[in-house]
């Protein structure tokens, strides 16, 4: 672009002082850089906050979609922020409870779990066949936390509790636990009471065995060689035997501790709950039928109170509660009657001593068998537990698989360093040319008044040269003389 009539500012202008500013410009910018750079170190000092971080990964089906080992949903972020989680680990670290209190919602606060997917194998179809799928665990410096620590080293020893208790508190809710213990003969019992309690120790068994069965299915032990679901069979075959033991008594009329007595006194029970729920039932029906008309209802066991129509369905609840109830004490006074009958059908008084011991020896050898067979099961699966425990199960599905680190987080990034840097140099290039067109306008001014100075000189030099060169008026003219023989004048020769 030329330089247009109006002396506009032109590329051709900005060139031609860029030439002229050339060293001045390096040398400013130069100057600017080193000047803003140091600047923007100090800032970053002071407004740069350190970050701890750790990393967690699960190795198990479902991960992906969010779920925990056991199918449900798993909400990590939530449990690793917890307020339990984070108490503990302080705890761990021997923290008193009053800097435990003022720590944990601080923790929290600058706490962040991101989650984030690696490592990602897809086949030729786009299908994603495997990834490892993470969280990470970030600690973020705050002043406040600051306060209560002896080390910036602590954040990492406080986030690595944090992450550890997690992952300890993950297994131990996916692992698998039993109370259940051995059993040992019941000898002071009568052969009623050894057997619900047998029963009651069987039927848990088996309850749990069904749990574990439908939570881990493809899971085998090796030591025992035998799943979850085949154990459970195995438990069916130990209640056969436990059932042997009470066929054998009630076909014998066996009576040796008394359960001629405890059969009646159970019947009695029964019908005494029968007797209850039945009353319950007549009760609750003449409430509701009270309800439907709107008039204060004076309901079991409560005080009068005024129901609405809305209310029937809490009445036919509780109804359906007692005729379920009534259901459960008529089955189980069917259950006694029916023993009753059996002992009523046996002469086991009548019988010898001799036969008697021998009844007595029989039916406390069925008894034995059915402890020792629930025993040995509890033995196997103790192991089973154990082994599902401490095998890839429930060690390997999470584990830390980052150490923590510290990072720097600061607002002043590589890209605004850039941009600051940027226009730092944009400012010392137009000050360099600003400041190379005035000391230019300054040279061209004090020329042109040298320059000006110089030609007032010359000017009076030449005047005084020609005043120099010019005749002198009235100054006598050599070799002439008038008549008294004075030197004529050039006036006197005009």
């Amino acid at each position: 672009m030329e330089e247009n009539i109006n002396s506009e500012l032109t590329f051709k202008k900005i060139w031609q002082q860029i030439k002229k500013s050339g060293v001045r410009i390096i040398v400013y910018a130069f100057i600017a850089l080193i000047v803003c750079g140091g600047i923007l170190g100090i800032c970053d000092i002071f407004v740069s906050q350190s970050q701890y971080e750790t990393r967690i990964t699960y190795y198990y089906s479902g991960a992906e979609l969010g779920e925990n080992p056991w199918g449900g949903q798993e909400d990590v972020v939530s449990d690793v922020k917890s307020a339990n989680n984070v108490s503990t680990a302080l705890d761990k670290l021997q923290y008193s409870n009053e800097e435990k209190d003022a720590l944990v919602n601080l923790i929290i606060r600058n706490l962040n779990v991101i989650s984030t997917v690696d490592n990602e194998t897809v086949n030729e179809s786009g299908v994603l066949m495997s990834a490892n799928y993470s969280y990470r665990i970030v600690l973020s410096q705050d002043a406040a936390i600051d306060k209560f620590l002896k080390s910036r080293n602590d954040y990492n020893n406080i986030l690595s509790a944090v992450t550890t208790n997690h992952i300890e508190s993950f297994k131990r809710k996916f692992s698998f636990s039993t109370s259940l213990g051995n059993l040992t003969v019941l000898d002071s019992y009568n052969a009623f009471q050894k057997y619900d309690t047998i029963r009651g120790y069987l039927n848990a068994f088996s309850e749990e065995s069904k749990t574990w069965s439908e939570k881990a299915p493809a899971f085998v032990s090796t030591s025992q060689d035998m799943s979850f679901a085949s154990l459970n069979t195995r438990i069916q075959m130990a209640s056969q035997k436990l059932e042997n033991y009470l066929n054998f008594i009630l076909f014998n009329g066996i009576n040796a501790h008394g359960e001629t007595q405890y059969v009646e006194l159970k019947l009695k029970e029964a019908s005494d709950k029968i007797a209850i729920y039945e009353q319950e039932i007549k009760t609750f029906n003449e409430v509701l039928d009270l309800i439907m008309q709107n008039k204060d209802v004076n309901l079991p066991n409560s005080g009068t109170i005024i129901v609405n129509p809305s209310d029937t369905k809490a009445v036919t609840e509780a109804i359906s509660i007692a005729v379920s109830n009534k259901t459960l004490a008529q089955n189980e006074k069917n259950a006694w009657e029916t023993r009753k009958t059996y002992f009523n059908t046996q002469d086991f008084e009548g019988k010898t001593e001799a036969q008697k011991a021998a009844l007595i020896s029989t039916a406390n050898t069925l008894e034995l068998e059915a402890i020792n067979e629930y025993n040995s099961l509890i033995v196997a699966y103790k192991n089973m537990i154990d082994e599902y425990n401490s095998g890839y199960n429930v060690s390997s599905i999470v584990r830390m698989t980052a150490v923590p680190t510290q990072s720097t987080n600061s607002p002043i990034t590589l890209r605004v360093g850039l941009i600051v840097e940027l226009m730092v140099l944009i400012i010392a290039v137009i000050v360099a040319m600003v400041v190379t067109s005035k000391k230019g306008a300054m040279k061209l001014k004090k020329k042109a008044a040298e320059e000006d100075a110089q030609e007032v000189v010359l000017i009076e030099n030449s005047q005084v040269n020609d005043e120099a060169n010019a005749e002198p008026q009235g100054l006598p003219v050599q070799g002439l003389e008038d008549s008294t023989g004075e030197d004529i004048t050039p006036d006197d020769v005009e």
